[in-house]
């Protein structure tokens, strides 16, 4: 069954438009997307405009190719929303998804908002400690 669905919000020490060019620039994701301690991203390529998209390896060091995911921007509204249809494959992960972020300022912060759908009952733990890994690295960027 594919209808469930992972809602995270955080909230980073950063403006609006430093949190979304860490998830619509290359370096940007690069800087923070691979999940775990010790995981690497190894590409990323962005196109960042309506109908464009990214597409993103990552994983163990020193390739950090053990997943790759891409997606296509069906929302992208400048430094407010951007969702697309994804999709993960990679170690015994083959999985489509659509997820929608929110940035919104919050004094001289962004509380993020994500929502991804569509996930296999199977999946959904693994997305949301994914999730929640990256953004532990998005939240040490912004900290430091």
């Amino acid at each position: 069954m594919t209808d469930r669905t992972v809602t995270i919000s955080r909230r980073f020490a950063a403006a609006p438009d430093k949190v979304w060019a860490a998830w619509t620039t290359e370096s940007g994701l690069r800087s923070w997307y691979a999940p775990l301690e010790g995981w690497i991203v190894g590409n990323a390529s962005v196109d960042a405009r309506l109908g464009g998209g990214y597409d993103v390896t990552f994983g163990p060091e020193p390739e950090g190719d053990l997943y790759r995911e891409e997606g296509t921007y069906n929302v992208f509204t400048p430094i407010e929303k951007l969702a697309w249809d994804g999709r993960l494959t990679g170690e015994g992960a083959s999985e489509q998804s659509s997820i929608s972020i929110t940035f919104t300022p919050d004094g001289d912060g962004t509380v993020l908002d994500i929502t991804e759908s569509g996930l296999s009952e199977e999946s959904v733990d693994d997305h949301e400690m994914g999730w929640n890994g990256a953004l532990d690295r998005l939240e040490e960027l912004f900290a430091a």
